[in-house]
């Protein structure tokens, strides 16, 4: 007679879309650090429009990259579907903001931006090197750090 098992829990990871929220954390508090820094910024300096522009360009693309990669890195798989996923959540929550707050949608270069960086980051988390607690035990064993067991 078999006896029915439990099925084993699932991390976050593993799940469908139980890593977008981690990853969301990591690209939501990115923005706002480099938001806070460009205001400061153009505080204390006098940037002229474009190059004010290109700053948040470049910060909406690392954000984004940074993103992707850090669930890319957790997740270990489909890199750009994960990067994909994190940019249209990172552009659906900017787009809400700003129709919100400005009444504009924003434009198709942001868009662009956030998932181009965040698929760039997926696939580079992916493919990231792991650290493995049993390689690295191995390794110490092998050069007399660590006692054997007898």
């Amino acid at each position: 007679m078999r006896t029915k098992r439990q099925p084993a829990r699932q991390s976050i990871w593993e799940n469908r879309f139980g890593y977008l929220p981690a990853a969301l954390s990591v690209g939501i508090g990115l923005l706002l650090a480099g938001l806070a820094a460009l205001s400061g910024l153009l505080l204390l300096s006098d940037l002229s429009e474009w190059i004010s522009a290109l700053l948040l360009g470049l910060l909406l693309f690392c954000s984004g990259y940074s993103m992707g990669r850090f669930a890319g890195f957790h997740r270990r798989r489909k890199g750009w579907l994960t990067g994909l996923c994190c940019g249209l959540l990172l552009c659906g929550i900017l787009l809400a903001v700003g129709l919100f707050w400005q009444g504009t949608a924003g434009s198709p270069v942001r868009l662009l931006l956030i998932c181009g960086g965040s698929i760039w980051g997926g696939i580079s988390g992916v493919n990231a090197p792991h650290k493995n607690n049993s390689n690295r035990q191995h390794r110490k064993r092998q050069f007399g750090e660590l006692p054997r067991k007898m």
